[in-house]
């Protein structure tokens, strides 16, 4: 007996129009647990635009979007990233004043949160710290990054920021990762390794 797949996500006739022109007209696309899927077309098709109508930074023209079963559209980004999905961009984004271990760090906000009361409890705020600090740490072994973890995220090669970028996303735990087109710009050693890591 075949096991029920379970959705993840699900855009249902997704039209994202900018006055005059369709980036996307009529897309339909399903997404199951423990699939890996991929969005192919050339430039200017609409790739990014269907992840931004996905994350909530666009609210689609016409068509919904489900995420395990409950219609996300027009929802805000935050509440989509709180909701489980995670993304990264087709120009690397890193902040880029702080260390490749904060960047990974800033990935766990919607997990690590606490209410305003329990920031007074003494000491409390510092174990969610470490707690955050560790699972950081154990994300960078995995994607071999880290031993230099305390290194400014912006200094690394431009394949590890990828991989920084990938590992922030990571953080959140997320029930669905959209990769924008992670290989953009690596070199074909950079983009064999990143294909090992995504498989893993």
């Amino acid at each position: 007996m075949n096991e029920m797949k379970e959705n993840v996500l699900q855009m249902e006739n997704v039209v994202m129009q900018f006055g005059g022109v369709r980036a996307i007209d009529g897309l339909s696309l399903e997404v199951n647990r423990g699939e890996i899927v991929a969005l192919i077309g050339p430039n200017g098709a609409g790739k990014t635009t269907a992840f931004n109508c996905i994350t909530g930074m666009y609210c689609p023209t016409e068509g919904r979007v489900h995420m395990l079963g409950t219609d996300i559209t027009g929802w805000r980004p935050y509440r989509i990233t709180a909701h489980g999905f995670a993304r990264t961009f087709q120009n690397i984004r890193l902040f880029q004043k702080m260390s490749v271990l904060d960047n990974v760090m800033v990935g766990m906000h919607v997990k690590t949160r606490l209410p305003f009361p329990q920031n007074l409890i003494p000491g409390r705020a510092d174990k969610v710290r470490k707690e955050a600090e560790a699972r950081a740490e154990e994300l960078l072994k995995i994607l071999g990054l880290y031993e230099v973890r305390y290194e400014m995220a912006t200094s690394l090669p431009y394949g590890d920021q990828r991989k920084v970028e990938i590992c922030r996303a990571l953080a959140i735990e997320p029930k669905l990762l959209l990769l924008d087109e992670p290989a953009a710009g690596m070199n074909e050693v950079e983009t064999e390794e990143l294909r090992t890591i995504m498989h893993k």
